[in-house]
């Protein structure tokens, strides 16, 4: 039945909890029941044969006995002896039973001591810390009396109708929205978009109270979660697992989504009704903050929100993620300890989707607790190290120290093998090894390029002035020596025009001194008119200039050219640029840790992928030059994450021990090294200055380890340099 390595059930007594409540439930026909813990207010679901014989353990009977009299009962129907054993260490790791050992006060206390510490580290813990405030039962009651009336089938078509009406004024509108809203977000809306998102979660929490007191329920507490130092509202709705109606359970869940949709389709119609102003300002913040950054939050089932429990609730599975967890477990312990393999209560389809739970919420956990770390240690300047390593206790030292001390003393009801441990632990260094160290790391050394014009033509202005006529467009192609710009400048004209008058007067009191024979002021008089005459000819070529020509052949890049009629501009501004269509190539910003495989002299020609070319496929280019350095400056706009390009871009200013940097111009936030790429004649006619794509050269030789361990170490010392100057 049980192997040598396992704890002997068949003659233990074990005794349920007394503080359990049952209430039968019939789903799907089949006959089931929900297990409530009283005491720490957690629910679970088992079936019938599972229910008869739990109920036969009182403590006096052997789960031998209580196995026989539930097959006298059932029959067919009852449980194995294998089943009754999994059944019994489930029921004793979820805190259900009570074992002869775990019933003396020596580890009553113990298991009090246990939940105590379970209690502060939650309490504790810097990434994720639970606060309890008060039980708001009273105050919900209240409230419910005067929105009752939204729980109705009416009240649920109003919320249809609003929703659909106001993201319709959304789509239609969205453009505007996106450019004037979305694209134009920047580091000052957050204080407005963290309001706004406190509030909203407080109506959230509100919603679910309310919904979940209107069915029948009870609000037992509310408090403040703290994610990463950033409040959380919570409320304790868990008594909806007591509601016969697994519907009602769901929409207990997704009462606070809804209202958050509801309200947000209320700011879509203020956003499309108004003018630009407050109002529409933060009718846009409650957009953002109710549609994407709470649905994304809050839909993702492998975090204890309401995602989760909408699936476990539609699952009619109770506590889903406890028993994924034992199952995942267990699951580790039949694989390195050889004890019994695990088996869910559940079966068929609620089986596989605890499996299925199991595994995906583990990955989730190690992604979860490595990328809240990573985050923590560059929020807060040197404080945020200390958090990062408090959770890595939390999460991981923790976890860690249990195993080692199961391995060393077991458990009350198993006791591990620790030689099979010890074999399993090592084929699995070895895999894992073998895979780091024999296994290649990518072979393909890539980087993110821009299609460019070469050479590009800046227009600049040299004599300040107004633009009073734009005569060319955005794309027009123009020859050398077009006219682009009209400028006026009146104070340079009435300079030219005093200067004239001057000079004239000059002359004429050159020709009355030389009549009066004043030979000593003539001269004089000759130097003035001299200065005068070269003054008028440097005016007449600053008036000139204000004719713009074009310094080349090629085609017109300005967008928005017209928006500049009227508008003054100084000395070196730039007005446009002008780049031949048939002289381009492509610039390539790549890692300088891959600079090494490029000068290799079998690296001659690369790959290139460009988004939106006329033909699929890859097509090729010759390395031309690799710049000697690697640089921060950012050569093409297209590159910028801010406008939709691959690479991370910072303000200036911002820049770890930039002085005087302009606050308007961005740069990388990593060195890259620019890569000049000569295009292919056959390729240049179907490519257009300012594609993006990426430049792809195939040969590195490196094991996955030295791979990833460089590649993660260089992010770490990135981030830590930005945020900690480390």
């Amino acid at each position: 039945m049980l192997n040598e390595h396992t704890f002997e059930f068949s003659q233990a007594r074990l005794k349920l909890k007394e503080s359990l409540k049952f209430s039968m439930r019939q789903t799907g026909g089949l006959v089931r029941y929900l297990v409530e813990d009283e005491v720490s207010g957690r629910f679970f679901q088992i079936g019938l044969a599972q229910y008869t014989f739990l109920t036969m353990l009182d403590g006096n009977r052997t789960v031998s006995t209580a196995l026989m009299k539930t097959a006298t009962l059932l029959r067919e129907d009852a449980i194995s002896e294998n089943d009754a054993a999994s059944l019994c260490k489930w029921g004793i790791e979820s805190g259900l039973i009570e074992t002869e050992v775990g019933d003396s006060p020596r580890r009553r206390q113990e298991h009090h001591d246990q939940r105590q510490k379970q209690r502060m580290v939650t309490y504790l813990n810097p990434m994720m810390m639970r606060i309890p405030l008060f039980n708001p039962d009273p105050a919900i009651n209240t409230l419910s009396r005067f929105f009752n009336f939204l729980i109705t089938p009416l009240g649920l078509l109003v919320w249809v109708i609003v929703v659909v009406f106001g993201f319709f004024q959304l789509a239609t509108n969205w453009n505007s929205f996106y450019l004037n809203r979305v694209n134009s977000f920047s580091a000052s809306d957050l204080i407005w978009i963290g309001i706004t998102w406190l509030v909203l979660k407080l109506i959230h929490e509100l919603a679910h109270s309310l919904v979940c007191k209107s069915f029948g329920g009870r609000v037992q507490s509310c408090g403040f979660l703290l994610l990463l130092m950033i409040p959380l509202p919570y409320v304790d709705v868990t008594s909806s697992w007591r509601f016969d109606n697994k519907w009602k359970r769901i929409l207990t869940s997704a009462a606070g989504m809804m209202a958050e949709l509801f309200i947000a389709a209320i700011a879509c119609c203020i956003w499309a009704w108004n003018d630009p102003g407050p109002l529409q300002y933060h009718a846009g913040n409650i957009i953002i903050t109710a549609t994407v950054t709470t649905l994304l939050f809050n839909i993702n089932p492998l975090m204890r929100f309401d995602g989760y429990y909408m699936l476990a609730d539609w699952l009619e599975i109770p506590n889903l993620s406890t028993h994924g967890r034992q199952w995942f477990k267990g699951l580790f312990k039949w694989v390195y300890f050889g004890t019994q393999r695990p088996k869910v209560i559940e079966s068929g389809l609620r089986g596989l989707a605890v499996r299925a739970y199991g595994i995906m919420a583990m990955l989730w956990f190690l992604l979860i607790a490595v990328g809240l770390s990573l985050a923590a240690s560059n929020m807060i300047e040197g404080f945020g190290l200390l958090i990062a390593l408090v959770g890595c206790v939390l999460w991981i030292g923790i976890p860690v120290f249990r195993l080692i001390k199961y391995v060393a003393v077991g458990s009350e009801v198993e006791n591990p093998n620790r030689g099979r441990f010890a074999l399993a632990t090592l084929i699995t260094a070895l895999v894992v090894g073998s895979f780091l160290y024999l296994c290649p790391s990518p072979s393909v050394v890539s980087a993110p390029l821009v299609v460019d014009y070469k050479p590009l033509s800046i227009v600049r202005v040299t004599t300040p002035g107004f633009a009073r006529k734009i005569l060319v467009t955005d794309g027009q192609f123009v020859n050398e020596g077009d006219k682009l710009i009209e400028m006026e400048n009146k104070e340079l004209q009435h300079d030219l025009n005093s200067l004239v008058v001057d000079i004239e007067i000059s002359k004429l009191r050159i020709n009355n001194l030389l009549t009066a024979e004043r030979i000593s002021e003539v001269q004089i008089e000759q130097e003035s008119l001299e200065a005068k005459t070269k003054r008028k000819i440097e005016i007449e070529q600053q008036l000139e200039e204000l004719i713009v020509r074009a310094p080349s052949t090629g085609k017109v890049i300005a967008r928005g050219i017209d928006s500049n009629l009227n508008k003054y501009f100084k000395v070196g501004d730039e007005l446009l640029t002008i780049g031949d269509p048939q002289q381009i190539h492509a610039l390539a910003l790549t890692r300088q840790s891959d600079i090494e495989w490029l000068e290799q002299d079998s690296v001659d020609w690369v790959d290139m992928m460009v988004w939106g070319r006329h033909q699929g496929g890859l097509m090729q280019g010759r390395i031309k030059t690799i710049n000697p350095r690697a640089r921060v400056e950012l050569p093409h706009e297209a590159f910028a994450a801010s406008i939709g390009g691959p690479l991370a871009v910072v303000p200036q200013a911002q820049v770890e021990g930039e002085k005087g940097g302009q606050s308007d111009q961005m740069v990388l936030t990593e060195p890259r090294v620019p890569v000049e790429i000569e295009l292919q004649t056959k390729d240049i006619e179907h490519l257009i200055p300012g594609q993006t794509g990426h430049m792809i050269v195939r040969g590195r030789s490196q094991n996955m380890g030295s791979y990833l361990s460089e590649n993660f170490i260089r992010y770490i010392r990135k981030q830590s340099f930005r945020s900690h100057g480390l």
